[in-house]
């Protein structure tokens, strides 16, 4: 066989479409018995969900559909010494939601059924992406800021900083959030 560049650079962006949308080597749509490989500390297990202890503290969900990876979650604990996610190289704690935009180009879209929301401390935001890829897999980036912090409309993007990670499958979210969304002026897909 004779390989040339353009047989090389196909290869090289078909390994970086398939190969980046992954958390701990997990893919939307691997078998749930690829989970057997993972050596993490379960927190808990459910028959389609489990949670485990990733090596730097932080949680990690994966949650699987008629025997496929469909939903998995990464949740930062709060420790600065534990800022890496299993996803992107945006760091819990200090990426900011203007960081996330800039990124992406985009502010994405929101399911109109989970929108920012207020607990006794935070204002906790979803925004969500859809990867320009053959799965169209979902990002969704959570980030939250104090109540105490002094943020109005326009600076509320440079405060909200992230605080978890979510890729999925589009399918199940719209099955589990709902079909309707509401999108951001600019939106477009986003690439790797």
């Amino acid at each position: 066989m004779k390989i040339t560049l353009t047989t090389i650079c196909f290869l090289a962006l078909m390994s970086f479409t398939t190969a980046d949308i992954s958390m701990f080597g997990l893919k939307i749509g691997d078998s749930q018995k690829s989970l057997d490989k993972i050596k993490l500390k379960v927190e808990a297990k459910e028959s389609d969900m489990i949670k485990l202890k990733t090596d730097n503290g932080n949680d990690f969900s994966i949650t699987c559909k008629k025997g496929k990876i469909v939903y998995m979650e990464n949740d930062w604990l709060q420790d600065t010494n534990s800022s890496q996610p299993l996803f992107s190289d945006f760091q819990f704690g200090q990426t900011t939601l203007r960081d996330i935009r800039k990124k992406f180009g985009t502010n994405g879209f929101a399911y109109n059924s989970i929108r920012a929301f207020t607990t006794d401390k935070d204002l906790i935001q979803f925004n969500c992406f859809e990867f320009d890829s053959p799965n169209n897999e979902i990002l969704v980036v959570i980030t939250k800021v104090s109540l105490t912090a002094n943020v109005t409309d326009d600076n509320v993007a440079d405060y909200c900083k992230l605080d978890a990670i979510i890729i999925a499958d589009k399918s199940y979210l719209d099955k589990e959030w709902g079909k309707n969304k509401s999108y951001d002026k600019d939106y477009k897909k986003i690439k790797l």
